[in-house]
């Protein structure tokens, strides 16, 4: 893609409906001198769409920012070297897509992340020209990368998103004259289809957590089961966040994948839970227990030291070991908890690598796991409380949820069963009156 955009130019913004503060900023190239030959339209040419988020809440401060992302874009413009020919297959303008978008992601491993669905796009369509992809060969490609098993619906769905989009860009630039992925309409997951946990196994799954020895890992997953907590919200929580007085957990932060403190996910996921009791004085045995074990390897426990914490070693220049606290790794929270659900009844691994006993009890380890995760805790705390006639409201806060709809969508099998018992309660008034 070659650029001619004078240093003067300023660009153009455009608000994100529905989320203020967001925009997407390009510039125009000028016309295409391809174009306006032998009786063809004039086109004109525009930079992919960079989106952005200004840092600042107070709007009257966004015009700047958006401002400096415009002199950022267009300095990159400047100083990109065009190949010999911009690209015209699919594969390459989704890849061109893609880096040009780099710095308008919050995380690198959400920018990781969506070079994995380009690859896909890639590995689907190879090096079919932009203007030569058609509806019936999405279609196509799609039903033979689900039947021979190389991708499953969930991926389908989030390859098309993205291709979706790609494509929508190439439109805006004029380089195709309609989007093919409009008219594809793929099956919604069903959201009612979650792995969670009926309410009368929980009281089982707590004894088998008791039973295992206290540590991050357990303290981790009762965190998750009680509260609802995502993931990276409970690896994030540090003991100041902790009130035992008043029986709270302030919510402010996360842990992610990619190792890095973050903002939670949304503004609503900011937020303040009461806590019951069980889980207070598990908390307040689990922290006397690590400032034991803190102090053995000659820490100091701090209210800036997280709840779920991991070691670290390190050697000095001088030779000797230095010990740090730190957080640990998501992914081997996950391998934890995918053990942990297997030597329960929870889960199951395809292929059995090892098998060994401990105190007394089977331990299976393989691969190929398919069980409750993490995230299943998620839904299955959401569920009870509206299982027990919690209000939806009260659940979407807990949960952290941007709205009311999210909820209600998400747990549309939980709403239904109450609504069933609602029902339910005149009928006995009937009954009674008989």
């Amino acid at each position: 893609m070659e650029t001619r955009i004078k240093p003067t130019a300023k660009g153009t913004s455009e608000p994100i409906k529905g989320k203020p503060g967001s925009f997407r900023i390009y510039f125009s190239l000028g016309r295409d001198p391809e174009s306006g030959k032998n009786g063809k339209r004039v086109k004109y040419l525009k930079t992919p769409k960079r989106t952005i988020h200004c840092k600042s809440k107070n709007p009257k401060n966004w015009p700047s920012e958006v401002a400096n992302a415009l002199n950022a874009y267009r300095k990159e413009l400047e100083n990109y070297e065009p190949a010999n020919d911009a690209p015209t297959t699919v594969a390459g303008y989704a890849e061109d897509f893609h880096r040009l978008r780099e710095k308008s992601f919050g995380s690198p491993l959400s920018f990781q992340r969506e070079g994995y669905d380009v690859r896909h796009i890639r590995e689907l369509f190879g090096d079919t020209p932009l203007s030569a992809l058609r509806p019936d060969e999405i279609k196509r490609a799609y039903a033979e990368a689900t039947s021979n098993g190389r991708f499953t619906e969930a991926e389908i769905r989030r390859i098309h998103v993205k291709l979706k989009q790609v494509m929508q860009d190439a439109l805006e630039n004029e380089l195709i004259e309609r989007n093919p992925c409009i008219s594809i309409k793929l099956s919604k997951p069903d959201l009612r289809v979650r792995n969670f946990l009926p309410p009368d196994e929980l009281p089982h799954f707590t004894k088998c957590l008791l039973a295992e020895p206290m540590g991050p890992m357990t303290v981790c997953t009762m965190l998750i089961f009680h509260l609802g907590l995502r993931k990276g919200e409970a690896l994030g929580l540090c003991w100041e966040d902790y009130d035992p007085e008043a029986m709270e957990i302030r919510i402010i932060r996360q842990y992610t994948n990619d190792k890095t403190l973050r903002a939670p996910k949304s503004e609503m996921s900011r937020r303040i839970l009461s806590i019951d009791s069980s889980l207070a004085s598990y908390l307040n045995e689990w922290r006397e227990t690590q400032r034991n074990l803190f102090e053995r390897r000659g820490l100091e426990q701090r209210d800036t030291d997280p709840i779920v914490h991991a070691l670290s070693v390190a050697k000095d220049t001088d030779g000797s070991r230095r010990i740090s606290i730190t957080r640990p790794d998501g992914h081997n929270y996950s391998r934890w908890f995918r053990d942990f659900c297997v030597d329960n009844g929870y889960g199951k691994y395809e292929n059995v690598t090892r098998q060994f006993m401990r105190n007394g009890k089977l331990h299976t380890r393989g691969t190929g796991y398919s069980g409750l995760v993490p995230h299943g805790l998620r839904h299955t705390a959401a569920t009870a409380l509206i299982a027990s006639n919690v209000d939806l409201k009260t659940v979407q806060a807990r949960m952290g949820h941007a709205s009311a709809s999210t909820t209600a969508n998400f747990y549309t099998h939980a709403i239904r069963a109450n609504d069933r018992s609602a029902a339910e309660v005149f009928e006995k008034i009937s009954d009674s009156n008989e």
